[in-house]
């Protein structure tokens, strides 16, 4: 029985891309998510994170970077399409150009955040942050840090 999931079948089927630079070091950067996700290092934080740069509609995520990265391959910064005719260049650019766009607006991005949403709400520590103060409170904190004041020894008199 083959154990091997989609994910280490793609993994490995990249891994004949070495020669390409810089596909290794994406693929062992996958790889090294896969191996930490599976020995449980990973937080709750660092789970609802990596969720989020994988797919996140609302900031930065490695699909955006992803399509960058084939704008960039196909436009004019790429001296190798030079070699090809004009009108072939203009094409592979639009292509290039559109996937960016098309990635930007049509690729799915929902699932991953809300996953990292929802983790971040169940997670025991969530909202332990500063906790909202009344006028009522802010008074009396600020009647007693004066009162203290008052009794320091350090006080400049």
């Amino acid at each position: 029985m083959n154990s091997a999931t989609p994910l280490q079948d793609t993994l490995d089927d990249l891994s004949g891309y070495d020669w390409i630079p810089g596909v290794t070091q994406i693929v062992d950067g996958i790889r090294s998510a896969q191996h930490a996700v599976a020995a449980g290092q990973l937080s709750l934080d660092a789970t609802q994170t990596l969720l989020s740069l994988l797919g996140n509609p609302n900031g930065p995520d490695l699909l955006t970077a992803l399509a960058h990265l084939v704008q960039h391959v196909t436009s004019p910064a790429n001296p190798s399409l030079g070699a090809l005719p004009d009108d072939v260049r203009k094409t592979v650019q639009h292509c290039g150009e559109a996937h960016a766009y098309e990635t930007a607006e049509y690729a799915p991005r929902d699932q991953p955040n809300e996953a990292a949403g929802l983790i971040f709400e169940h997670t025991p520590t969530a909202g332990r942050g500063c906790s909202t103060v009344t006028e009522t409170d802010r008074k009396e904190l600020s009647d007693k840090v004066s009162k203290a004041n008052k009794q320091s020894a350090n006080r400049p008199k």
